[in-house]
C-alpha cells in the first residue's frame, strides 16, 4: 500500500511516500498528484522516500515521470534519500539530500 503526505512550507512542497510503490497501488495516487503540481505550479518540491518499504522498476518510473513533469514546468525537484540508493538507481539525475531540513 502506498501513501503519501503532502506539505506546504516555507514556499517548498513536500511529498512524502510512504509504504510500497509498485504498478497496483501508485496509478491510483498518480493523476492526484500530478494535477496538484501542475495546477499549483511550486517553485520547489522535496520528495521524501526514507518512509519507502519496496520499490520496483514501476515505482522507479513513477519517480521519474515525476521529474519530467517538473522539468516541463520549471519547478525544482529534490529527492530526500537518506540511504542515497534513488541518487545511484536514478544516475544522479535527480539532485539529493539526506533530510528535508538541508532545504530550509
Amino acid at each position: 500500500m502506498l501513501r503519501i503526505n503532502f506539505e506546504f512550507r516555507k514556499g517548498i512542497f513536500f511529498i512524502r511516500l510512504i509504504g510500497s510503490i509498485n504498478n497496483q497501488n501508485y496509478i491510483k495516487k498518480d493523476k492526484e498528484l500530478k494535477n496538484l503540481i501542475i495546477d499549483n505550479k511550486f517553485k520547489y518540491i522535496v520528495i521524501k522516500t526514507n518512509y519507502l518499504k519496496k520499490v520496483d522498476i514501476d515505482g522507479l518510473n513513477y519517480l521519474l515521470e515525476i521529474f519530467y513533469l517538473t522539468r516541463i514546468i520549471e519547478t525544482n525537484l529534490v529527492i530526500c534519500d537518506k540511504s542515497s540508493i534513488f541518487k545511484r538507481l536514478l544516475n544522479n539525475n535527480i539532485p539529493s539530500i539526506k533530510d528535508e531540513l538541508e532545504v530550509l
